[in-house]
């Protein structure tokens, strides 16, 4: 006979679009290191496990995507690099590289230049949280979305509610 499995939790998320995707690398990066910060805004305290003591807020995982163009001067998009980037650090390293490349330019022709393309960048941060309650749960960061997951008290979604309110960016 199958036995059944009994819940032992309930978890939860939940997710705020923004009006408009964030434009700024620098102003994502803020949110981020706000978070990060030894007095951050959501009171995330540094815990035990293992005999190890581990980072009130860590980063879980990150990454990062850009697109290079390269335009005639017609107008006309010639080629396009898309690069995937595991940190940022990476992100702006490779970037700065393929702009200062002249050589990929020049095989699009003379009158080509390598263009970022903005729009299509995208950034993806999962910071893991301990509250202080003892529970972890987990923000994501998009440049269009923040998503909390893996919560299970109401008091830690108000909590981040109230910290992203008060973000321009995040609304």
């Amino acid at each position: 006979m199958p036995l059944d499995f009994t819940p032992t939790s309930v978890v939860k998320s939940a997710k705020r679009t923004f009006t408009a995707p964030i434009t700024s690398a620098a102003t994502f990066d803020a949110a981020i290191a706000a978070l990060k910060a030894e007095e951050n805004p959501l009171g995330a305290s540094d815990y035990m496990t293992a005999g190890e003591t581990i980072d009130g807020v860590s980063t879980a995982s990150e990454y990062y995507k850009a697109t290079i163009e390269y335009v005639n001067t017609l107008g006309e998009t010639l080629g396009t690099i898309v690069i995937d980037a595991p940190t940022r650090t990476a992100y702006d390293d490779i970037i700065a590289e393929l702009l200062a490349t002249t050589a990929i330019t020049q095989a699009y022709g003379a009158d080509t230049t390598a263009n970022r393309n903005t729009a299509k960048d995208s950034w993806n941060v999962r910071l893991k949280i301990h509250d202080p309650a003892g529970e972890i749960y987990y923000l994501s960061f998009t440049r269009k979305d923040l998503k909390i997951s893996s919560y299970e008290s109401d008091t830690i979604l108000a909590k981040v509610e109230t910290w992203a309110d008060g973000v321009t960016a995040l609304n």
